[in-house]
């Protein structure tokens, strides 16, 4: 493993992060990754499609291309899951908000970040924008804006998120721009230029929690967008910032270190950090997830009824314990609320869309349920991560307490969804849009995406009709 010092204040000598990264997504080739990455790859982009198509019908995501549809005429691009065409920078906005609108999305526990929400929509769009781009080269570019991705939110975290950003809206334009930059192809200078451009374009408060959550979908969309808009500016001669990554006043200073002098290491491959990245089983915020799976699994373990149940309480780490206090009046809020999703694993043994209606959200059951909830992070549990997404969880009957613990949630590298089970996500997601016998073609194709000539013909398959 490469590391590379992103210091602040930095010496104009000492610089380097910025290039090294340059330099590697320049050398990254697809004859070049394992078997492994390619696999993971693929494995990304079948979720993070299906996941685009069943958001694109989300509220937040509607909202947006009616706005759109309001300002300008339609384009030529495919959203996926959408009738209505768009412009290139309209369908990666759109995308990348419907790849985030149903909290679904993957996403990297080192950095508590969604890669695929913003990456995978910039490619596509650009994709069909540039003639014969094939499925090795989107392939090559994923992994590039992954890689991106990983190794900046990893250096990050977590101060990043503890200073108030949403590290998704923040660190994944950057992938985004480097996914865009391996298409075009930009030269390495120009692809420096791309990062620096986009860095700028970074941006998301964690504001959300607090309500108002719908904001956090429109995150992925602008980093799609803007990362998509910095590496087309960068190829029509727009300059970036130099060093972006570690010089004074750059991303690193302004959204991790501060002044305080700090240093830290961006970590480049092997190992990849897109084999690294968890695929979410249940449409909910992925830090609470441990908590309900070891819930669940109590409750059927010790065969606990819901009416038994007089108190849970969780132990865990204290960015997930910040979401005990978010309500659950809207579908945003309620899919990171947790005393809401708690309340729904306590009635229904699991978390589904419908789940989020907004008769069950007023429905005084769960009202009740949720308040028998007390979270709480003890040094032992929060020092865990965020090597561990830890949760401990303690139901209390009257004919005894039990206690279970969850280190991580099902969709990660410890506790994998496996390509069955993966599709079978898929297919719950497109089928009710494309119909069944597509998303099983779609599936299919997107499989052997790096047998492919011309991606486009495979993304232009992704639209409603």
């Amino acid at each position: 493993m490469s590391s590379i010092e992103a210091t602040r204040p930095v010496p104009q000598q000492e610089m380097g992060a910025t290039d090294a990264l340059v330099g590697f997504v320049r050398e990254l080739h697809y004859e070049d990754l394992s078997e492994e990455v390619r696999h993971f790859a693929k494995r990304h982009l079948l979720d993070t499609v299906g996941v685009m198509i069943a958001g694109a019908g989300g509220e937040v995501a509607s909202h947006a291309e009616a706005m759109l549809a309001a300002v300008r005429a339609p384009g030529s691009i495919v959203v996926p899951g959408r009738t209505r065409r768009a412009d290139l920078l309209d369908a990666a906005f759109l995308g990348g908000t419907a790849a985030h609108c149903i909290e679904l999305d993957d996403g990297y526990r080192q950095g508590s970040v969604h890669p695929g929400c913003a990456v995978v929509p910039t490619a596509l769009a650009l994709a069909q924008a540039r003639p014969w781009i094939k499925g090795k080269r989107l392939i090559e570019a994923l992994v590039a804006g992954y890689e991106t991705v990983t190794a900046i939110a990893a250096a990050a975290h977590p101060d990043l998120r503890q200073r108030g950003f949403h590290p998704t809206g923040a660190v994944t334009v950057l992938g985004a721009a480097i996914a865009a930059g391996k298409l075009l192809p930009l030269s390495g200078r120009t692809l420096a230029d791309a990062l620096g451009l986009a860095a700028s374009g970074g941006a998301g408060l964690f504001a959300f929690v607090n309500g108002g959550g719908d904001i956090k979908r429109l995150h992925a969309g602008h980093a799609a967008r803007e990362g998509l808009q910095a590496a087309l500016l960068a190829e029509r001669g727009v300059e970036g910032p130099p060093g972006v990554l570690e010089a004074r006043d750059g991303f690193l200073q302004a959204f991790a270190f501060g002044p305080s002098g700090a240093t830290r290491s961006i970590a480049l491959p092997p190992p990849f950090g897109i084999t690294d990245c968890y695929i979410k089983p249940y449409p909910c915020c992925r830090h609470i997830q441990p908590a309900v799976e070891a819930l669940i699994g109590l409750l059927d373990a010790e065969k606990i009824s819901t009416a038994e149940v007089s108190h849970v309480g969780v132990e865990t780490y204290r960015i997930a314990a910040a979401h005990a206090q978010t309500g659950w009046g809207d579908f945003a809020g309620a899919q990171l609320s947790f005393p809401y999703l708690i309340a729904l694993a306590l009635k229904f043994r699991g978390i589904r869309l419908e789940h989020f209606s907004s008769d069950n959200r007023a429905d005084p059951e769960l009202a009740a349920l949720a308040g028998k909830l007390t979270v709480t992070a003890p040094p032992a549990i929060d020092g865990l991560y965020p090597r561990l997404r830890p949760a401990r969880v303690t139901v209390t009957t009257a004919r005894g307490t039990f206690v279970r613990q969850a280190d991580e949630a099902l969709g990660s590298r410890l506790v994998p969804l496996d390509d069955k089970g993966l599709e079978a996500k898929f297919q719950e997601l497109v089928a009710p849009v494309l119909g069944v016998s597509t998303a099983a073609t779609l599936a299919r194709r997107l499989w052997t995406i790096d047998e492919i000539d011309d991606v486009k013909a495979l993304v232009e398959a992704t639209a409603k009709t």
